[in-house]
C-alpha cells in the first residue's frame, strides 16, 4: 500500500504544486516559504541534537507548550506546522524557544530532503494528521517517534475498519502511543492490534486562567455577557434568531463572537449587521464597545474574554465537528453550554453531564430557553459555575509519564 501511495503522489506533482500556486495566490501559503513545502530550507540545522515537534493547526500547536517548555532549554526544538495561522502563532509566542518550518509535502522525495538536513534525533507527532510517506520514512531511517494525543472520531474508525491493516502500517514508526481518551485508545487498540497507552489529553496540560484586572471590570460593568466560542460556518446563522430574542428579552446582554477561523470575522459581521444586530469586529481588547454584538479575530485571547462571560457555548457541535475544549471556559469560571454533537471531548463531558456541570442539547431551540434562564436566574447561573470549575480544577493529564516517555528515547537514540 505504501510503495502505491509513494508512486501516485509522484505522478501526482504537477498538481500538486499547482494547488499549491493556488493557495498562496489566496493568501493560504507563505509566498516567501514556499520551498519548506518541498522539504527544503533557508536556515542553516544547528548543530547538536534536534527534536522535531509536528503540529498541524493552531489547536495542536497550542497544546504543545508543556513538551516546549520542558525540552528546549537542553535541545533545538524544530516545530513544522501544516496551516498558516499556526505558523503565525508560533512565531509570535514561541519564537525564542523553537525553529519553525512548514510541514513538507507527504511526497517521498520531498520529505527525505527534510529528514537528511534535519536529522532529527526524536520526533514527536501530535493528534492524527497521519502522513504514510513521513511515517514510512520515519521507520525506514529508525527514527525514534512518538504520537501524542491521538484521536480517532466515530468516523474515522469506520473508515479506517476498512484498511486497518494500512493505519497499522503507518502508525508501526511509532514507539509509544498515547490516545486523548479512553475511547480514542480503544479505537485505536482495535485498529493497530498493539498496546496503547491513555494519560489525558494532552490540550488539557496547560490550562490559562485569566486574572482580571480593574479596567477588565469596566468593560461589560453590570452587564451579563454570552460567548460563542470557536463557531465554525453556518453556526452564526442558526444562533441569529436566538441571538435576537435574547437581546430584545434581556437588557443588560452583550454577545461575544470568537469563530474557531478568524478569517470569517468579516462574514460574520455583514450577517448580523445585516439583520439589524450592531455588531464590531474588536482587535484592541482595552477598548469599550457600546455596540450589542462583539466579533474577536484575533488569536491568543479566548481565556481573557473567557473570563469576562457568563455563559459559554461551544462551537463545533452542532455542526459535525466534535465540539471543543470546555474546561478552558470552565475554569474560568463560565456556564457551559453545547450542542450534540461532542465526540472529540466526549469523556470530558460525560464527566461534567454526570456532575451537572454543563448544558448539552439536541436542538437549538431548547437551548433558547435554557440560556435565558441562565442570564435571568442569577442563582442558577452561579451554581453552573462553580459546578464546571469544581470539575476543571481536576487533573486530566499525567505530563510526568509523558516526559518519562520522551526522557527514555532520548537517552538510548543517536543522531
Amino acid at each position: 500500500m505504501i510503495k502505491i501511495y509513494k508512486y501516485l503522489g509522484i505522478i501526482l506533482i504537477p498538481f500538486i504544486i499547482i494547488n499549491l500556486l493556488l493557495r498562496t495566490k489566496n493568501g493560504k501559503e507563505s509566498k516567501i516559504r514556499i520551498s519548506e513545502r518541498f522539504g527544503r530550507s533557508s536556515k542553516k540545522r544547528p548543530s547538536g541534537d534536534i527534536i522535531w515537534l509536528h503540529a498541524a493547526s493552531i489547536g495542536e500547536f497550542k497544546s504543545a507548550d508543556l513538551i516546549i517548555n520542558n525540552l528546549y532549554k537542553k535541545y533545538t526544538i524544530l516545530v513544522t506546522t501544516t496551516t498558516l495561522s499556526a505558523a503565525n502563532y508560533a512565531l509570535k509566542y514561541y519564537n525564542d524557544k523553537i525553529i519553525h518550518q512548514f510541514a513538507p509535502l507527504d511526497i517521498h522525495p520531498w520529505v527525505n530532503i527534510f529528514l537528511n538536513k534535519w536529522k532529527p534525533k526524536l520526533v514527536i507527532w501530535i493528534e492524527s494528521d497521519l502522513w504514510p510517506i513521513t511515517m514510512h520514512l520515519l521507520k525506514k531511517k529508525a527514527i525514534k517517534s512518538i504520537l501524542v494525543n491521538v484521536r480517532m472520531s466515530p468516523a474515522s474508525f469506520e473508515k479506517w475498519k476498512r484498511i486497518n491493516f494500512f493505519y497499522k502500517q503507518i502508525t508501526d514508526c511509532f514507539s509509544d502511543i498515547f490516545a486523548q481518551s479512553e475511547l480514542d485508545k480503544k479505537r485505536v487498540e482495535k485498529l493497530t492490534n498493539r498496546k496503547i497507552k491513555y494519560i489525558g489529553n494532552l490540550k488539557l496540560s496547560s490550562l490559562i486562567i485569566y486574572k482580571n484586572i480593574d479596567q477588565d471590570n469596566i468593560l461589560f460593568k453590570s452587564k451579563k455577557v454570552l460567548m460563542l466560542a470557536s463557531t465554525h460556518e453556518n453556526e452564526e446563522e442558526q444562533f441569529l434568531p436566538i441571538i435576537k430574542t435574547l437581546l430584545s428579552k434581556i437588557k443588560n446582554l452583550k454577545i461575544i463572537i470568537a469563530p474557531r477561523h478568524p478569517e470569517r470575522s468579516e462574514s460574520i459581521l455583514h450577517l448580523y449587521n445585516k439583520n439589524n444586530i450592531s455588531s464590531k469586529i474588536i482587535k484592541d481588547k482595552n477598548k469599550i464597545f457600546k455596540e450589542d454584538l462583539l466579533i474577536i479575530n484575533t488569536f491568543g485571547t479566548l481565556p481573557y474574554y473567557f473570563n469576562l462571560s457568563d455563559v459559554v457555548f461551544l462551537g463545533g457541535s452542532f455542526v459535525k465537528k466534535g465540539g471543543h475544549n470546555p474546561i478552558e471556559p470552565a475554569i474560568n469560571n463560565c456556564a457551559i453550554v453545547s450542542g450534540p454533537h461532542i465526540y472529540n471531548w466526549q469523556n470530558i463531558y460525560e464527566d461534567m453531564l454526570e456532575n451537572k456541570a454543563c448544558l448539552v442539547f439536541n436542538k437549538i431551540s431548547i437551548l433558547e430557553k435554557n440560556v435565558k434562564n441562565l442570564l435571568i436566574n442569577d442563582k442558577l447561573l452561579m451554581t453552573m459555575k462553580k459546578r464546571s470549575i469544581t470539575i476543571a480544577k481536576k487533573q486530566f493529564f499525567e505530563s510526568d509519564k509523558l516526559i518519562n516517555s520522551m526522557n527514555k528515547l532520548l537517552e538510548i537514540t543517536s543522531c
